[in-house]
């Protein structure tokens, strides 16, 4: 695993944590880049190029021909790597058409339901409270903004990727007893899976030297940065993390998305935003107090 070794001294839910931390910044750099690609190429390559290189570094960095999943193990890794494509590939078409604080925030449903379903604990349960009291502050509800219309397609492509983020997390945590081998054999599969899917959208372009030339650089490092560390290391902590706490971490995406627009590219948040943002940390806070190996 490519964690120092002081970082693995950690045990248990804490050491989920700190992957999990280290993900969600991750991903959200990566999808900051992510955005001169979606420029540049569109969506639907955008998400190609994400998945293939990420799957060459992954399998650059962990040699995943070592641990091949058995015949049983197979169907899981499947089903996550179709989810990771499923989920991004929808994203990315949410981003082309609504803010990207409410897809985000639209999407962060998905892991919600599973929190929702999974919980046990009355701090769980207050932790996803105060997350959705976040998540309706962060979406553009008031009547000056509705009125100026929502786009209906960009908000069904944030739901359905928030369906794909609920079978990445459950078939995740399934697929994660190969660790990050497994990660990169879904990879392999989301790939698979999206390349079809931008070649329908876009023809040749995928293929083409002249483009490939121009963002192939960008698309490693998006690679890196959205998909290839912080699957890695979800992978990994889906197998540590329980499930309700892991769906009410994960709330602090959209708080990630909201910081990384304020510091780098100047975004204000007014005082309803960090409002919002003050509860999810709390609720991420609650749920990580309540931690108990299991």
């Amino acid at each position: 695993m490519f964690l120092p070794s002081s970082v693995r001294t950690l045990n248990g839910p804490y050491l989920g944590l700190l992957m999990l931390i280290v993900s969600i910044t991750s991903t959200q750099a990566g999808t900051a880049a992510a955005k001169f690609l979606v420029v540049q190429v569109g969506p639907e390559v955008t998400v190609a190029l994400r998945l293939a290189c990420a799957t060459m570094l992954l399998f650059i960095a962990v040699r995943p021909w070592r641990h091949v999943p058995s015949g049983r193990e197979w169907k899981n890794v499947l089903v996550y790597g179709v989810a990771i494509a499923f989920m991004n590939g929808c994203f990315y078409q949410a981003l082309a058409r609504i803010p990207q604080g409410m897809a985000v925030a639209v999407e962060f449903s998905g892991p919600l339901m599973v929190a929702v379903c999974s919980s046990r604990r009355w701090t769980d349960v207050a932790g996803i409270v105060f997350a959705v009291a976040g998540l309706l502050l962060i979406l553009p509800l008031s009547k000056a903004q509705l009125e100026t219309g929502l786009d209906i397609t960009g908000l069904g492509f944030a739901f359905a990727a928030a369906a794909g983020w609920a079978a990445y997390i459950v078939f995740g945590r399934r697929a994660g007893c190969g660790g990050v081998s497994a990660a990169a054999w879904g990879m392999l599969a989301g790939t698979i899976v999206a390349v079809p899917w931008a070649v329908a959208a876009e023809g040749t372009l995928l293929f083409r030297p002249d483009v490939l030339a121009d963002v192939l650089p960008m698309a490693f490092l998006v690679g890196f940065l959205a998909s290839a560390l912080p699957y890695g290391l979800e992978i990994v902590a889906l197998r540590i993390v329980p499930p309700q706490a892991y769906g009410v971490l994960m709330s602090l995406e959209p708080a990630a998305a909201a910081l990384f627009g304020f510091i780098i590219l100047g975004e204000l948040l007014s005082l309803r935003q960090w409002s919002a943002l003050g509860l999810i940390i709390c609720a991420s806070l609650l749920v990580t107090r309540s931690f108990k190996k299991s």
